[in-house]
């Protein structure tokens, strides 16, 4: 990444973070939860081995920067994200993605309920780390889904966001009452790129040919994260309805402010020599060891190989003999 995408993240812990430990300093609390090496750099963030991970969805890159998120907890292969059909076609990331096990939808309730309740049924009964992704928007910023948004915004008598599009609950309440109890925490990212101006659509500012084949992508990646416990949540339809658009509202007023000042309100300030500061931490987007890692994942996709020579083979034998009986 740090070759295609150079960039860093700029993390701002919420209170809420660490409001369960028993340290009564904040700061010395989330130290608790941050790895250093000898420069004083952040390399790794403590998360439960389980969890939900909510966020605003503006460009379809979203996902590999909450994945290097992940790999700094050391749960990027528990990685499991919700994510468009459309999306496993795409060329290298969609064959990544899909040996990641990501939940891929149609965007139908009738259609992908199955699929939803199947996959996490089976997530649930292994007890391995998990770390469950969903884009409650249901995609990106787009004239087409600006307009839907706006629509949805008036039929519950509010106004359309600006920076957001409506969230929809069915998918969350749906993840959260499957998994149970099975997962305790909630983690609720805020995302935001800059340079992108009032009225733009993010993605077409932000393209993934632009990031990761132009090297012309973000490069700072803010992100404010607060945590909720799962079972302090609303139950019924209409309550958790409510509390997740009270949530995207201060989403959108974040997003706000962070259009105006290039910086989330709960951020603090650098200078150019600073890694950190209060709560807010300075990241560069870099594997640990690229060789060894990127080594590994080539290795699990071997077996792939011989797979999809016999495919070919037998698509080549099936040709010729359709041909020749002609």
């Amino acid at each position: 990444m740090r070759l295609f995408a150079p960039g860093e993240l700029i993390i701002t812990f919420d209170d809420s973070i660490t409001n369960d430990m028993d340290d009564d300093n904040n700061n010395e609390a989330l130290e608790e939860l941050l790895t250093r090496n000898m420069k004083g750099q952040v390399t790794g963030i403590s998360f439960p081995e389980r969890l939900i991970m909510i966020s605003n969805h503006q460009i379809y890159a979203d996902w590999i920067y909450v994945w290097f998120l992940a790999y700094l907890g050391k749960a990027h292969g528990a990685l499991k994200i919700m994510l468009k059909h459309s999306l496993s076609q795409v060329p290298i990331y969609g064959m990544g993605m899909k040996f990641f096990e990501f939940i891929f939808l149609k965007r139908k309730l009738e259609h992908d309920k199955d699929n939803i309740v199947n996959n996490l049924e089976i997530a649930k009964k292994r007890g391995r780390p998990l770390w469950l992704v969903l884009f409650p928007e249901g995609t990106v910023i787009s004239d087409n889904t600006r307009q839907k948004s706006k629509e949805f915004a008036a039929k519950l008598h509010m106004d359309d966001y600006k920076f957001t599009l409506l969230p929809r609950t069915t998918g969350l309440m749906l993840c959260k009452e499957t998994l149970g109890d099975s997962v305790e925490w909630l983690y609720d990212l805020t995302v935001g790129y800059p340079g992108i101006e009032p009225g733009q659509n993010p993605e077409d500012v932000m393209t993934m040919k632009r990031i990761f084949c132009e090297g012309n992508g973000p490069h700072e990646i803010h992100i404010h994260m607060r945590r909720y416990r799962l079972a302090d949540l609303p139950t019924d339809t209409e309550s958790f309805t409510h509390w997740l658009l009270d949530r995207w509202t201060e989403k959108d007023k974040r997003l706000v402010y962070f259009n105006e000042h290039g910086k989330f309100p709960e951020e603090s300030d650098f200078d150019n020599e600073r890694i950190y500061n209060g709560r807010t931490v300075k990241i560069p987007i870099q594997l640990q060891n690229t060789l060894r890692e990127c080594y590994g994942y080539w290795l699990y996709l071997l077996i792939y190989i011989p797979i999809i020579y016999a495919i070919l083979h037998l698509t080549r034998f099936a040709y010729t003999t359709i041909v020749q009986s002609l």
